[in-house]
């Protein structure tokens, strides 16, 4: 009798302890919320976003001691591109620009044994704009110096 107990509390103690499924209902709405704005990216964050891509190309390039071949006209659409916030786009914004574009295309002017230091001086131009404005690509910027 008391092994028939010992297994009968056994067996109910394995049976209440098992993991039941719990069941979740999921609403599904099929409806886009009228308030609803999909984030764009603007032509700027674009830009830079590219420009940042092919840099860190550059400078694998520079640091390999590779032909870097010849300044991307594109980066001068810095000029023109409509940026995230439009209130940057203040009288300093235009001397920045320039000064980025022309040490970008330094880079590709200069000796190899030079490119590294006009590469870090463009990317310390980089850092020098977005100080003043859009300071969360600054850590991204940075991780491009040359050592």
């Amino acid at each position: 009798m008391n092994k028939r107990f010992i297994i009968f509390i056994a067996f109910i103690l394995l049976v209440s302890c098992q993991n039941k499924k719990a069941t979740k209902k999921i609403k599904v709405i099929n409806e886009v919320p009228a308030n609803f704005e999909m984030y764009k990216t603007s032509e700027m964050a674009g830009l830079m976003r590219t420009m940042l891509a092919k840099n860190k190309e550059l400078r694998q390039q520079i640091i390999n001691g590779e032909e870097i071949g010849d300044f991307n006209e594109a980066y001068l659409k810095i000029h023109t591109e409509k940026l995230t916030d439009s209130s940057d786009l203040d009288e300093t914004f235009p001397t920045f620009a320039k000064h980025f574009a022309d040490m970008q295309k330094e880079i590709f002017e200069v000796s190899s044994a030079e490119q590294k230091e006009q590469f870090n001086r463009t990317v310390d131009a980089c850092i020098a704009c977005h100080k003043d404005r859009c300071t969360g690509p600054i850590p991204r910027i940075e991780k491009l110096r040359i050592h």
